[in-house]
């Protein structure tokens, strides 16, 4: 089975569960030195969609999730790595008292990013961050992105 570390949409278990049924909840994750921002456009969200970046002080709340091999690479493509909108990167994330190395997607930054988001979009990463019990800090700062206007 392989780690992935979730931060974004696939924070809902529903979803991963959905695209990768062999998703094993693992624990609660934080990812240092690394901040939450919305690089990207999707057709699907009809918005901006979350990654991941650099921050020598920042630090990202998630799940980290077994999966197997198989369902990985069934990830990459709802990720859209074949098309280059992610890409796949091994990462080190803290669960618990522990370091662990899981998998993770990192979006491609488009031209005149960041972008604002959708309702439905960071209402589904707030429904996984409930649903796992991320801090309250953290659901007040995915609350506090802004979201495109209708």
């Amino acid at each position: 089975m392989e780690l992935y570390f979730a931060y974004g949409s696939n924070l809902w278990t529903g979803q991963m569960r959905e695209r990768c049924p062999s998703t094993k909840v693992e624990s609660l994750a934080t990812l240092k030195r690394h901040r939450l921002w919305f690089p990207l456009r999707s057709k699907r969200w009809g918005a901006g969609v979350a990654s991941i970046r650099p921050d020598p002080m920042g630090l990202v709340e998630g799940a980290l999730y077994s999966i197997s091999w198989d369902d990985l690479q069934v990830m990459d493509v709802f990720e859209g790595v074949p098309i280059g909108m992610y890409r796949r990167e091994e990462i080190e994330v803290v669960a618990g008292d522990e370091t662990r190395r899981a998998w993770t997607y990192i979006g491609r930054v488009e031209e005149g990013a960041p972008f604002p988001t959708s309702e439905a979009y960071i209402g589904t990463i707030l429904r996984g961050a409930r649903e796992h019990g991320l801090s309250a800090d953290w659901i007040r700062f995915l609350q506090d992105f802004p979201v495109q206007q209708a």
